[in-house]
């Protein structure tokens, strides 16, 4: 298995941005994301995926995948419409409880929490996430905001954190508006919130010094 993933790795340097459009991606990206809890591989399956992020794929091309393995339904998908998707857009997701199927699920949202940081401070990113797009992550991040371990729960608050400073660096979104997203949170946990907001305006005042 080590012996694929350093193949697949080698062959999406050499494809780039074609990789996503072959029939095979989803598969390739649902698998070495399982493989992520691999005590065996999953230092090789990180490697191989921060390769291939920003070269290969991005959050927006990836998101189908990462809601697959983590047993989340992408909801903010169903709207039709612009005015529909822009409307979801601003909606603040609530908090849900964990599915007991994603065995996964720790691996994989410190990934996507490492990944959204990562992304976000790339020089390029293509495609890169809208509005929407922007919703359905921190949608992905809310589903295991009550996970029990509590590691997860800290990547839980990276990740949204790291969101909120995409939305503000990347689409040039009003920060009042992006916390909007995360006010889900604001009544389930308060500090937590808070701790996102502090933290992402000092972030944002050290980079503007």
């Amino acid at each position: 298995i080590r012996s694929s993933l350093i193949a697949a790795g080698m062959i999406g340097v050499a494809m780039g941005g074609e990789l996503v459009s072959q029939n095979s991606w989803k598969t390739i990206m649902i698998e070495t994301l399982k493989l992520l809890k691999s005590k065996q591989c999953g230092t090789v399956a990180k490697t191989v995926l921060a390769q291939l992020h920003g070269r290969c794929f991005t959050l927006t091309n990836t998101m189908e995948s990462v809601s697959h393995v983590l047993g989340v339904g992408l909801a903010a998908s169903a709207g039709k419409g612009r005015k529909s998707r822009m409307s979801l857009a601003m909606e603040s997701p609530k908090p849900r409880k964990t599915s007991a199927n994603s065995a996964n699920s720790i691996e994989v949202i410190e990934w996507l929490a490492e990944t959204t940081e990562r992304e976000r401070n790339l020089e390029l990113i293509d495609p890169i996430l809208d509005r929407n797009g922007l919703s359905m992550l921190v949608n992905l991040f809310f589903s295991h905001v009550d996970h029990r371990d509590q590691r997860c729960r800290k990547n839980v608050l990276d990740g949204l954190m790291h969101c909120v400073l995409y939305g503000v660096q990347r689409l040039e979104l009003d920060l009042t508006r992006v916390m909007r997203m995360c006010s889900g949170l604001k009544e389930t946990n308060p500090k937590g919130w808070n701790q996102i907001f502090q933290n992402v305006k000092v972030v944002l005042e050290e980079e503007q010094r």
